[in-house]
């Protein structure tokens, strides 16, 4: 149970470690790190916990990311936004940091 809170505590302390800084960054997409909130691979786009709105991205990137994982976005000239996964949610919450 104790091991169980301090995950949880964890996880919630770098979501909010990435939301500070992306909100102070303009309200941009591009070459950003975010915390995705869901995915929609059918439409190819996610929603990240620091925007709050749907990003339509490349299809193709989204496959294997989930709600948690720490993902970089960037916008191509007239195309899809790329996603890069850059952290699990698992190992985000692992992390000793």
């Amino acid at each position: 149970m104790l091991r169980r809170a301090i995950a949880t505590a964890t996880a919630l302390l770098a979501l909010t470690a990435s939301i500070v800084p992306a909100q102070s960054a303009g309200g941009t997409f591009s070459d950003q790190r975010m915390t995705v909130l869901r995915v929609d691979p059918e439409r190819g786009r996610m929603m990240c916990a620091e925007h709050h709105r749907w990003l339509s991205v490349a299809k193709g990137d989204l496959q294997g990311v989930k709600p948690g994982d720490i993902v970089r976005v960037d916008r191509t000239n007239g195309g899809a936004a790329r996603v890069r996964l850059l952290r699990t949610a698992a190992d985000e919450i692992a992390s000793p940091e």
